[in-house]
């Protein structure tokens, strides 16, 4: 009677199972975790966008004149290039608004102020509801309405999805202010598609905000929004300023 012989072993086969195996199944691993990351992104995007539904509030007179008077208060002080950025910042921020807010700070106590509703599918390309100021008295009351008329739009809006980004900035009138915003958005590849300055800015000042950041390279369109004195007055203003927002910026 023959006996079995035992099967042999051959060592190349399984080091060539293992080389043949060993891609395959880091494609897999790289595919389940792509899921995972984007599932975990969407859920988080998901929390973000009802938090921020939770803090949404309307337009309303009340929150108009409450904006306006702080602001008010603050363009007469002497430290305002402090005070405003502090108040922009904490009343956007996500405990308030739901923002993320961003300071840019430059120069001797100057700061950009500005926050956004990210663009889902042209982050890069902005829609830009903008807020000059100064210690002008002649314009503190148009000042504090914009900024109020801003603020009111910014907070009715928070977590609203867009295909551009939609950014609301508030910049101290300066010639340093306006150069280190357009070197901000140079540097982060932006480009400025809708620029609507608030305040009733006349035709010079539009033509030195639009060389500075540069809008005609761009083919930015430039709207500037009429100064209102009262809240009476900015509350249909802000109405229409968030109509026009939400069509720049493409809202489904």
């Amino acid at each position: 009677m023959t006996e079995a012989q035992p099967t042999s072993t051959d060592p190349g086969r399984w080091i060539r199972f293992a080389l043949m195996m060993l891609p395959i199944g880091t494609i897999l691993l790289g595919i389940a975790s792509f899921g995972i990351w984007q599932w975990k992104k969407d859920q988080a995007a998901d929390r973000s966008f009802k938090y921020a539904m939770a803090l949404r509030k309307p337009i309303s007179q009340e929150g108009v004149e409450r904006h306006a008077g702080i602001i008010r208060t603050e363009l007469a002080k002497a430290d305002r290039d402090l005070s405003i950025p502090g108040y922009l910042e904490s009343t956007m921020g996500a405990e308030n608004m739901g923002y993320t807010v961003r300071r840019l700070r430059f120069g001797k106590d100057l700061s950009l102020i500005d926050a956004e509703l990210t663009g889902k599918s042209r982050p890069r390309e902005i829609v830009m509801a903008l807020v000059p100021y100064k210690g002008d008295s002649a314009r503190v009351e148009s000042t504090a309405q914009a900024a109020a008329e801003a603020l009111s739009v910014a907070h009715e809006i928070t977590g609203v999805e867009v295909f551009r980004t939609l950014r609301f900035a508030f910049i101290p009138d300066t010639d340093e202010a306006w150069k280190h915003m357009q070197e901000t958005m140079r540097n982060d590849g932006e480009r400025l598609m809708h620029l609507l300055v608030l305040g009733g800015p006349d035709v010079a000042e539009i033509d030195r905000i639009s060389r500075t950041l540069e809008t005609k390279a761009q083919g930015t369109r430039v709207l500037s929004i009429p100064a209102t004195t009262s809240a009476t007055d900015t509350l249909p203003s802000a109405r229409q300023l968030k109509a026009l927002l939400m069509d720049a910026a493409e809202s489904p």
